[in-house]
């Protein structure tokens, strides 16, 4: 049996060399790397039907304005050697702030003995060891809670699996997910949120407050 281990966001089936993205981001950012500015564009374009979904969603469900990114580049650690973490879409809701990666991995996902790793089945005999999306998403979530913590606003990173025949396991934990548990999960939230007695949070002025503070505010709609 091959077992491999990759390193990359996006590593599985459809993934960009390592290589590509070890570039800095923030040349890109600036319009300095075509090769990383060609990327954005089409990650952006490949996460619109995942973004408008999010979207849509979120408003029939408040009633109230959320502001949904697609390709958002946050500086999470300035000076550092990765400075910049790459976000597929970044929802900003009145009931929590939802960093979302899309996986395009197809096989079948399972737990692995490591909370860190999950393991990809891609094919019979193939094996992947994969870094765990929420294992990823940590930098992000670090620096949002930083950012908007004091208005008491959870804060917390959603990865789904886009390709229909991409099986999750059962004993997963919830926020890896497939695009049909989307609403579930954001009502789930909803509801938990309404439990707590806390108070709503303006969408608007947290999300202006990120977008102050983000290298590539990314793209709306």
């Amino acid at each position: 049996m091959e077992r491999i281990k990759l390193q990359h966001p996006l590593a599985g089936n459809n993934a960009v060399s390592t290589a590509a993205l070890r570039t800095d981001f923030s040349a890109a950012a600036k319009g300095q790397d075509l090769g990383q500015t060609s990327w954005k564009v089409q990650r952006r374009h490949e996460c619109s039907p995942l973004s408008g979904r999010i979207q849509s969603l979120l408003e029939a469900m408040t009633g109230d304005p959320c502001f949904v990114r697609r390709g958002v580049l946050l500086e999470h650690a300035p000076g550092t050697l990765n400075p910049v973490t790459w976000l597929d879409c970044l929802a900003v809701t009145p009931f929590g702030v939802f960093v979302v990666d899309q996986y395009d991995w197809t096989g079948t996902v399972t737990r692995s003995s490591s909370e860190e790793e999950v393991v990809l089945h891609e094919k019979p005999g193939v094996v992947s060891i994969q870094t765990s999306p929420l294992r990823r998403a940590k930098p992000a979530l670090r620096y949002l809670r930083s950012v908007v913590g004091h208005c008491g606003c959870p804060v917390e990173s959603i990865a789904v699996f886009a390709d229909s025949s991409c099986t999750l396991d059962p004993a997963l934990p919830v926020n890896l997910l497939q695009a049909i548990e989307l609403r579930h999960f954001m009502r789930s939230r909803l509801n938990q949120f309404r439990d707590s007695h806390a108070r709503f949070a303006a969408a608007a002025n947290i999300a202006a407050n990120l977008q102050s503070r983000t290298a590539d505010w990314g793209e709306g709609g």
